[in-house]
């Protein structure tokens, strides 16, 4: 197994960008299924704010608003999130909106689109692989609870 480049490089995107490919852009898109309205129509695709959002996480910018601000500069994240041109870009508004309408079940869904390609070329007979799950839980920290007598 080869390692990863460095976080925040651009052949780290370029490394992982094979993994979001097309077929994964049209399956996260048919979660968020359009309702046809008058009005304004959105301007960017789920799968592009997806891309946007792990951008966060992949580069040094790890708020919206220093992401906002970087993305016009920095042509292989816009490439990496499919973003045709530096003039219309998202906004921190449009990112937290969009983060926030993310339910537990989408992300488990495209966890497990994305792990699939990866389980089905290990053997059966190989050791199993654990994931950590980052599903919140209640704590379970009864010792700093107030004891009422």
């Amino acid at each position: 197994m080869r390692p990863l480049p460095q976080t925040g490089t651009c052949a780290l995107l370029e490394t992982l960008s094979p993994y979001l490919d097309d077929d994964c852009d049209d399956w996260f898109d048919g979660l968020f299924p359009s309702r046809r309205r008058q009005g304004r129509h959105p301007h960017f695709a789920p799968a592009q704010l997806l891309r946007v959002s792990l951008l966060s996480l992949l580069t040094p910018a790890h708020s919206f608003n220093l992401l906002v601000e970087l993305l016009p500069e920095n042509r292989a994240w816009r490439d990496f999130a499919h973003l045709p041109n530096k003039r219309r870009l998202p906004d921190a508004k449009m990112l937290h909106q969009f983060r926030s309408s993310l339910e537990l079940a989408q992300l488990r869904g495209l966890n497990g689109h994305l792990l699939q390609p990866l389980l089905q070329g290990l053997s059966a007979t190989r050791k199993t692989v654990g994931l950590m799950d980052a599903t919140d839980l209640p704590a379970a920290a009864n010792c700093f609870k107030k004891k009422f007598e």
